[in-house]
């Protein structure tokens, strides 16, 4: 249940950005957020799928990559195409000299941070090529112009996002590493596919599974029932406690209510009868 909790919860963050920009083109094996994939309804035509994070990722972990990749995307793909490549606020922001350079390392190094935040850290290796990707960024965004188209294709952002989806894919995917074979496909195909963004379907990148666009609905219904299965088994019915019949009133006796009603109307009964038999 916690790992469909963590799913639910980190694709509904994703969920509103993928509906902005679901008309924009894939870009490349690292796009956040879609990709393509070989239909198998229709062989040898291709259809565009959403990347969502698998379940075997925690909760905590599963809406820092949300986070990550909501930020990369943002950045490096979410405004244009020009000679081929998409471009983000990070390219736009760059054209300033120095000041934009200065302004796409700060936000460069804010999604490094966010990064930071799962569990137990990042390990060196992860670290150190993350940081190297922002220098690289940096030094080459620093060329005028030609720096910028550079600094697009570059993608440092994005490439971290990757990178951490491969560390959680690692950490997290059940009996360890992806060794998975892919029935026609070899390492090189698999690399080749990865790259160009064009994908089997059984094959998705690290920490990734693929989704229609319809099948969104579908997915939320199941994470209802699971959480009110779950509810069910938490909350045990209340005990019931017999509820006592109240006792019959003895003559004269009562509440408030009889006394001023049922009591006083049997006294005045009373004593009309008592006077009727001394007039006898």
């Amino acid at each position: 249940m916690a790992g469909l909790v963590g799913k639910y919860a980190a694709n509904k963050l994703l969920g509103s950005q993928m509906k902005k920009y679901q008309n924009k083109k894939v870009s490349g094996g690292d796009d956040p957020f879609f990709a393509l994939v070989e239909d198998p309804k229709r062989p040898g035509k291709m259809k565009k799928v959403k990347k969502v994070i698998p379940a075997y990722i925690p909760e905590h972990d599963a809406l820092i990559l949300a986070s990550v990749k909501k930020s990369a995307y943002r950045l490096d793909m979410c405004l244009f195409n020009l000679f081929g490549m998409r471009f983000g606020w990070e390219s736009v922001i760059g054209i300033v000299p120095g000041f934009g350079d200065v302004v796409g390392v700060l936000l460069a190094l804010s999604v490094w941070r966010k990064c930071q935040k799962v569990e137990g850290g990042l390990d060196s290796g992860t670290n150190t090529q993350m940081l190297l990707n922002i220098i690289i960024d940096f030094v080459v965004g620093l060329i005028p112009f030609l720096g910028d188209l550079a600094d697009a294709a570059f993608k440092a952002n994005t490439r971290n996002a990757a990178l951490l989806e491969r560390q959680l894919d690692k950490k997290y995917r059940p009996g360890g590493r992806d060794d998975r074979n892919v029935a026609g496909l070899d390492r090189e195909k698999r690399q080749q596919n990865r790259k160009s963004g064009i994908y089997h379907p059984q094959d998705p990148p690290p920490a990734t599974v693929f989704e229609d666009f319809d099948d969104e609905a579908e997915d939320r219904r199941q994470f209802m029932r699971e959480q009110d299965a779950a509810d069910r088994v938490r909350q045990p019915e209340r005990t019931r406690v017999p509820t006592q019949q109240p006792q019959q009133q003895r003559s004269g006796g009562g509440g408030w209510l009889s006394k001023l009603t049922g009591g006083n109307a049997q006294g005045a009964d009373s004593g009309r009868q008592q006077t009727g038999n001394v007039r006898r």
